[in-house]
């Protein structure tokens, strides 16, 4: 292959590759990647249509915050029923509202822990405008009580 077959100007995701240059000598060559390239947009773009629909499930009572967070972390039902120490159908049954509000919270906590998230994210959702992503910033400061977390929000500093 050729430097200038290869070369693909996409800078989020840069790869170097060995190829012939036009001096007939073989070197390393700083590309994009054609795949990212192609797809990375439309993933984006797919990704944010299913947490928006999510969401709104959520906010109708259709689904439980379980679910929401294994669709989004891509978690099998297999695998989280196993690591919470559940069946898959009571698992299937914690999807539901009705069912979700009646967990205790021992099995609240071994989702949160599961997910990577503070107990309340299972409870309450919390969205940031697009173009203020880049400004604010989240810091979790976890307590002697493991149910108990405190939320620091601030501005970034320019850097």
């Amino acid at each position: 292959m050729k430097e200038k077959d290869l070369y693909v100007d996409f800078k989020p995701q840069q790869a170097v590759y060995y190829v012939e240059k036009d001096d007939s000598t073989y070197g390393p060559v700083i590309s994009g990647s054609q795949l990212s390239h192609d797809y990375l947009e439309d993933f984006y773009f797919k990704r944010k249509n299913l947490e928006k629909e999510l969401r709104e499930q959520l906010a109708d009572n259709q689904i439980s915050p379980v679910y929401y967070y294994m669709t989004l972390q891509e978690i099998g039902i297999g695998d989280l029923a196993s690591r919470v120490g559940v069946s898959k159908r009571k698992l299937k049954k914690h999807f539901k509202p009705k069912y979700f509000e009646r967990l205790s919270v021992r099995i609240i906590k071994k989702y949160a822990t599961i997910f990577n998230i503070p107990i309340v994210s299972l409870l309450q959702l919390v969205i940031v405008k697009q173009e203020d992503q880049e400004r604010i910033e989240f810091e979790y400061m976890n307590t002697k009580n493991d149910c108990f977390i405190i939320t620091k929000i601030g501005i970034k500093e320019n850097e």
